[in-house]
């Protein structure tokens, strides 16, 4: 069994959500077994939704397969309502993929769990958002956490390890378990090295500089396919943050490993959009076209390069073509419409 939590400001107040009646007693239990015992219980997105206005929870503990609502659609009605992101969420799917971690970004999820999961690793989970350390430890952790940085810009590696395991004596935290992946990566200890950056990627699964550091140390043993996942993750990541140049830089990588990857191809025709580099993007997409020609999101992502570049007739084309791989596509007839009117329209990229 886990620890029990140190709450020195009280209980919090904490909002189940899932279909799952069994799944809610139990993680109910799980929460007292380590200290939580403050608990509301909602058995569908409306049902939580109607909760929120009324208690205000401090913590929500949320499905994403809720039967009338997604929990991520819930967490964006939550949002709206707390704007200063003042409520801790903890998401679970049978389904964690990158499409998922980068709306779980958006929306501010603070943790993602892959369900089902252990009942131990559902409670570490909880611990490592929620918990609140004592005065004199945060101090000491802050004093060291700046010692770290100020070693490793230095580049005192050895120094840096030293202080590292200072820190996770008294905390474990994403960023120092990265500071270990990337010195021993340096020092050539690859395996180590990732199973450090695992565990930074397990506490925050959204620590971007983790999962390219997985990535290329993967390329470097020759595994393909896992550095080709981690890589695009990472760019998903990057992203998500409104870094581009970062993300461009390790598309282009994943690239070198796999050039006839369409997701990368169109990642990058976004990202070229969004700078301005619209001939640039129109070539990005092509590949992508050429890779997999029946993609309809594709044919639309170009529209809107053409219609950027006040090329109408081609952006129509182009919308007709996703509309024929795709008739029900009603951004595509939105726009298409749109076009023929000479109207804009602000439809963003698949």
């Amino acid at each position: 069994m886990a620890n029990v939590l140190n709450l020195k400001s009280g209980q919090p107040t904490i909002l189940l959500a899932d279909t799952n009646i069994a799944q809610l007693d139990k993680n109910a239990a799980l929460l007292q077994e380590i200290g939580l015992f403050n608990h509301l219980h909602a058995e569908n997105g409306s049902e939580a939704m109607a909760m929120f206005k009324n208690f205000t929870p401090d913590i929500l503990i949320l499905s994403q397969e809720l039967p009338d609502i997604s929990g991520l659609s819930l967490l964006s009605m939550v949002r709206q309502l707390d704007v200063d992101l003042k409520t801790t969420v903890i998401l679970y799917s049978s389904n964690v993929n990158n499409k998922l971690l980068i709306r779980a970004g958006r929306f501010g999820v603070d943790n993602i769990l892959s369900f089902p999961y252990a009942d131990d690793t559902f409670q570490q989970k909880i611990i490592e958002t929620i918990q609140e350390p004592g005065d004199s430890d945060v101090e000491k952790v802050d004093h060291l956490v700046g010692k770290c940085q100020e070693q490793m810009n230095k580049g005192n590696y050895e120094d840096a390890l030293v202080t590292c395991n200072e820190i996770l004596d008294i905390h474990e935290n994403a960023e120092i378990f990265y500071n270990l992946g990337y010195i021993l990566s340096i020092r050539g200890n690859f395996e180590e090295a990732l199973s450090y950056f695992k565990k930074a990627t397990k506490i925050n699964s959204q620590h971007a500089r983790a999962f390219k550091q997985m990535g290329l140390i993967y390329q470097k043993l020759g595994r393909i396919q896992e550095a080709q996942g981690c890589l695009e993750r990472a760019a998903d990541l990057h992203l998500v943050l409104n870094e581009e140049n970062e993300a461009e830089e390790i598309l282009n990588t994943v690239l070198t490993l796999r050039p006839d990857t369409t997701n990368v191809y169109n990642s990058l025709g976004i990202i070229y959009r969004h700078q301005g580099r619209l001939d640039e993007a129109i070539k990005a997409y092509e590949k992508a076209i050429k890779v997999h020609p029946t993609d309809e999101n594709i044919y639309f992502n170009l529209s809107r390069v053409y219609l950027d570049k006040n090329d109408k007739i081609l952006a129509k084309e182009t919308l007709k073509q996703a509309l024929s791989l795709n008739p029900g596509f009603v951004a595509a007839q939105d726009l298409l419409r749109a076009a023929e009117m000479g109207l804009r329209l602000k439809t963003g990229e698949k």
